[in-house]
């Protein structure tokens, strides 16, 4: 996964990244002495010397260093939280080659020339957040093993002397077990909306000159009353622990917010089998988890079945993400949408430890302090997300860190979905009764936040349509005088969108071709399942209507504010098709079907791009590659960069 995202521009090409920061003792350490230890931790881990780089066709491979520098620390005079802030931020901000930087940033900060505080940024695609703990354990073993002046042993508990190494032999056993995850990941994305919240708009900045600026909000609440509450509901409730109960609640907001019966979230499933536990290295994926919430359902059925959602999630979270980068494109094809997986629901490990504590107390009468709600940064540079929710508990609290897009929910939301979830959970520990509620009668008990659409909104193939943009669309294709989207219902589809058409029949295949190619700029539409053509408009029972207008007007994409100055769609056809040519073979007759559609995979995306990098043109991503659009739509991405103004690319030979 994150060998993929590295070659989408956010808004620069750059690698996931996620830090660590050592206190050392009071007196501080010897700069040398910290920098052997880091030295002799890279030696013990291989992760931590392992770069990324493609082979001469594009796919990618690991290549473990036996040669390597120690990387040079930045050194910062202080040790107060600017300055440990300021290390953190230099380290972070310039852009990580994961193909040929090692995945390790080293920082210090100084109190009289001793070293106070350590901070590492590391490659997310060589760490997970379960190896940190693991990192800190050994730098603390190699600086206390140096300042005895003995030697340090990469002896493990297990008495291996060799970094381990472990590759699970792809078997028959293997094949199988990544099918049936294959196959669920399909289950969920065939009824997933479009997306979860159709309000989403992205605000990447399109100049990568301009300062970074953060797209999320972010708020975390701290209770220890949520604590007690969570103690009190997992004890009473036997068979399910917190996280069924975070998840209940968090997908019960999820819906109400969203205005969609049914969610499908990502979590995160720690895949350290036992060989690797005691290991660095990133050993989690994501899987989907279907949760339905129709509005007169049950509190305690809602939990039962996400219950089991999570289960069989857990048991199918092991896969190949390029694999199923290519399943989501067919199905994205076949259904006539953009699927946009936005919604992440991440529970920390240690969460059902941390509750066996006491929670936190203070006061005479030992009144517990009331929740606490912070507005902090965050630093994502990608749109991948759309509303995130991290949970952990320490100190006798629970900490729930809610990270949304500023197109989804603005801080004040944010900070009314937290509180709404802490009261519904306190209260049904306090009245166990509380499960028998509808989730329509919890989401107004406790004021979830909620979204409404408008007439001119359909709900179809669980998703809402905005089909007064969705007529607009059509009626910019020549030979469309007029549109309107009515919905109707079949047996075998249930409710489908039907586009009655003023115009030529004949120009159906450019309409529907017209339509895919504005997904890749709106989250809010489908393609029509049908088309009725006529030479009038029906009179009655549209959902929406427009006015006919004169052929060529585009619908209000960002790419329709583009001059033609800007792209040559001609020698961005050209330019395409080379470097499809020159990557993946002949195979692709057409720029009017998808890249999927004519046996384009992910792990080739990357490398078609670079090649139209290589004939100079840029605009296009891998996501743009792999869309339900047409090519020809990836093609007139395509824009020439500054400075290669004069040259023309050749068709391949």
């Amino acid at each position: 996964m994150y060998w993929y995202q590295y070659h989408l521009p956010l808004p620069v090409t750059d690698s996931a990244k996620i830090q660590l920061v050592v206190r050392m003792p009071d007196a501080g350490l010897p700069e040398g002495l910290v920098t052997g230890a880091i030295e002799k931790l890279m030696l013990r881990h291989e992760a931590l010397r392992t770069v990324y780089p493609t082979d001469s066709s594009g796919k990618p491979f690991q290549l473990v260093l036996d040669e390597f520098e120690t990387p040079v620390p930045l050194r910062r005079d202080g040790n107060d939280l600017e300055d440990i802030t300021a290390v953190f931020h230099s380290l972070f901000f310039p852009p990580m080659d994961q193909a040929t930087e090692l995945p390790l940033r080293v920082g210090y900060t100084l109190k009289d020339r001793r070293v106070a505080t350590v901070i590492l940024v590391l490659n997310h695609i060589s760490v997970d957040a379960a190896s940190l703990g693991q990192i800190r354990s050994d730098l603390i073993s190699c600086l206390d093993a140096d300042s005895r002046d003995s030697p340090f042993s990469l002896k493990d508990q297990g008495g291996n002397t060799q970094p381990l190494a472990v590759a699970r032999q792809q078997s028959t056993a293997w094949a199988s077990l990544h099918e049936r995850s294959m196959q669920h990941c399909e289950r969920a994305l065939s009824i997933s909306p479009a997306a979860q919240f159709p309000h989403f708009q992205s605000i990447a900045s399109r100049d990568p000159r301009k300062d970074f600026v953060s797209h999320y909000h972010r708020v975390a609440l701290r209770s220890s009353n949520l604590f007690s509450a969570l103690q009190e509901l997992t004890t009473r409730n036997a068979g399910f622990n917190a996280t069924n109960h975070l998840f209940t609640a968090f997908a019960v907001a999820v819906s109400a917010l969203s205005g969609i019966p049914n969610a499908t979230l990502r979590m995160n499933f720690s895949n350290r089998f036992r060989e690797v536990r005691r290991s660095v290295g990133c050993f989690f994926q994501e899987t989907l988890v279907p949760a339905d919430l129709s509005p007169q359902l049950s509190i305690r059925q809602v939990m039962v079945d996400t219950r089991q959602s999570i289960r069989v999630a857990t048991r199918h979270a092991q896969y190949s993400y390029l694999a199923f980068r290519d399943r989501k494109a067919k199905i994205e094809a076949h259904r006539g949408l953009s699927i946009r997986l936005g919604t992440v629901f991440n529970c920390s490990d240690r969460l059902e430890r941390s509750l066996r504590g006491p929670a936190s107390q203070s006061g005479a009468a030992g009144e517990r302090p009331k929740s606490t709600m912070e507005r902090l940064d965050c630093l994502w540079r990608d749109e991948y997300t759309d509303l995130c929710l991290r949970v952990s508990a320490s100190g006798g609290k629970v900490h729930l860190d809610l990270i949304a897009h500023r197109s989804v929910m603005e801080q004040a939301q944010i900070e009314k979905m937290l509180s709404a979830m802490e009261l519904f959970l306190i209260a049904w520990a306090n009245d166990p009764d509380l499960a028998g509620s509808a989730v329509t009668d919890v989401v107004e008990r406790f004021g979830l936040p909620t979204s409404a659409y408008g007439e001119k909104w359909a709900f179809v193939d669980n998703s809402w349509v905005d089909t007064a943009k969705l007529a607009q669309t059509l009626r910019s294709v020549e030979g469309v005088e007029a549109a309107v989207i009515t919905v109707a219902g079949q047996p075998s589809r249930g409710r489908i969108l039907v586009a009655h058409v003023a115009g030529n029949p004949r120009s159906e295949y450019e309409a529907r071709a017209h339509v895919l190619a504005a997904l890749r700029e709106n989250v809010d539409l489908v393609c029509p399942h049908e088309f009725v053509w006529s030479e009038r408009l029906p009179e009655s029972g549209p959902v929406t209507a427009v006015e006919p207008a004169p052929y060529g007007d585009a619908p209000e994409t960002a790419d329709a504010s583009r001059s033609a100055e800007d792209h040559d769609g001609g020698a961005g056809c050209t330019a395409l098709a080379t470097a499809l040519e020159a990557v993946a073979g002949d195979g692709f007759g057409t720029m009017d079907r998808s890249y999927i559609q004519q046996g384009g995979t992910a792990v080739m995306a990357p490398a078609v791009i670079n090649q139209v990098h290589r004939l100079g043109f840029e605009g296009p991503t891998p996501d743009d590659l792999l869309g339900p659009w047409p090519l020809r739509t990836v093609a007139e991405l395509c824009t020439r960069r500054v400075g290669s103004e004069n040259s023309s690319p050749t068709p391949a030979s």
